[in-house]
């Protein structure tokens, strides 16, 4: 089967419309004919002929038959003085057109004619239809003029035509055009592994072929992404297998320190490197779990005492401004007890962000840390007074490896804190919202997590 234009699919649907009513008007025209042939239906060319044969034949009678009277026809006896006696006209409507048809001199009182006939010692008035008729009188009663019943039934059966035909059309190009939805269904699924066929239509072919172009343009862009994914993987394996060398000396150095004799800053200061450090080698270990695995975690989820979780983010916070000589101001206004999560990975989460903003924040400036509930969430705001977030970073900062621009970018930074603290917050079922502080100029983050 070729492939045709929808300008040709319409013009059959054209021609099979006119063609159908031309042999509905064909078909319901010889079925008149033949009524009219078999008397069925009496014509109104018939009907003058056969009132003038039926007043002659009354005229001529010695008695009045009613039986000469056509069954097309209605009549009323008379006196010469205009007194109605008998017939099939009622009393009212016989005075009636008695007074406009004998009195008056009209034979055409519409919709009807009037014939009258003397008969010296009485008259008879017949009164009838011009227009083509049923002879039989039920049929006559339902339907008075036979043409109507003709135009009507052509108008039905046209009308059940168009319906046909036009279901008929709609489902033939509804199949051809469905093969669209389907290829664009499965594109937007990444569903690429499928050979697009034709469809029959010149038109809608045209289409699948610019949908196969983008098909396969699709098909190696995921391709170069996932190959940048795996290089991208590897990187941060690797990443993480040259840290612990330089980690495990660090912490090694730390436990001799632990053999001296150290006054008490001393031994906070060697306590902070000990935490810090045994925090990075978890960190790394995350880091390489996140490159062997589709889920980036394995979680541990259980109620945790909201006031624990709090202490220890609290007790990371204040070693991490320490370093940097950062003041830490912060604020807790939480009456809920437990929280459903992975204390561990969430820690991890929120010491990634306190780690980007204390890494921001001038020397002798101030980290703000305020938890709040809201809407059956908790809400934990983070707010640094360094630079700010740009708009770009504000769409892009939770991403691995965004660098940002040069005011937020360090050499130690590597665009992963963030993306890692997301992904925490995201598998708690929580989300990460950056924005930029009025009060402060610096970035914001707020942390929401729901009950």
């Amino acid at each position: 089967m070729g492939v045709k234009k929808l300008r040709s699919i319409f013009m059959r649907y054209i021609f099979t419309v006119a063609g159908g009513i031309l042999f509905i008007i064909a078909v319901n025209v010889g079925l008149y004919m033949l009524c009219i042939n078999t008397e069925v239906i009496i014509p109104a060319m018939n009907i003058e002929d056969r009132i003038a044969d039926a007043a002659e034949k009354i005229q001529a009678d010695k008695l009045f038959d009613t039986a000469d009277i056509p069954s097309f026809c209605d009549y009323g006896v008379y006196s010469p003085t205009g007194a109605f006696r008998y017939g099939s006209l009622s009393e009212d409507s016989a005075d009636t057109f008695w007074e406009k048809a004998a009195t008056n001199g009209k034979n055409v009182i519409h919709p009807y004619r009037v014939r009258i006939v003397d008969r010296g010692d009485e008259v008879i008035l017949l009164r009838y239809r011009l227009t083509s008729q049923f002879s039989n009188p039920v049929l006559r009663r339902i339907c008075p003029t036979s043409d109507f019943c003709l135009v009507g039934l052509i108008i039905i059966e046209t009308i059940v035509l168009l319906l046909l035909v036009s279901h008929w059309f709609g489902k033939y190009t509804g199949r051809k055009i469905e093969k669209l939805l389907i290829v664009t269904q499965k594109i937007e699924k990444q569903d690429l592994d499928f050979k697009i066929e034709s469809s029959g239509i010149f038109e809608v072919d045209r289409a699948l072929s610019a949908l196969e172009h983008l098909k396969q343009a699709l098909k190696n862009s995921l391709a170069e992404q996932w190959q940048a994914d795996k290089l991208r993987q590897e990187q941060i394996s690797a990443l993480a297998h040259d840290l612990k060398t330089p980690l495990t000396i660090i912490r090694g150095n730390t436990e001799l320190l632990y053999d001296t004799i150290l006054a008490d800053n001393q031994k906070e200061c060697a306590d902070y490197i000990e935490g810090s450090v045994v925090r990075m080698q978890d960190y790394v270990e995350t880091l390489i779990d996140m490159t062997k695995a589709k889920e980036n975690f394995s979680f541990r989820r259980e109620n945790v005492k909201l006031s624990f979780l709090l202490q220890e983010i609290h007790t990371q916070a204040k070693g991490l401004c320490a370093v940097k000589n950062i003041h830490l101001e912060w604020r807790e206004n939480v009456d809920r007890e437990y929280i459903f999560a992975d204390s561990e990975q969430l820690i991890r989460g929120f010491a990634n962000v306190l780690s980007n903003a204390i890494e921001y924040t001038p020397a002798g400036k101030t980290v703000f840390f305020e938890v709040y509930e809201k809407d059956n969430s908790i809400l934990c705001s983070i707010t640094d007074m360094g630079s700010g977030f740009s708009p770009e970073a504000l769409k892009h900062a939770a991403e691995l490896f965004f660098m940002g621009e040069q005011s937020r970018h360090s050499k130690s930074h590597y665009g992963i804190g963030l993306y890692v603290a997301d992904s925490i917050i995201t598998q708690h079922g929580g989300q990460l919202i950056l924005s930029n502080s009025e009060k402060t100029g610096g970035a914001q983050v707020i942390i929401k997590i729901p009950y």
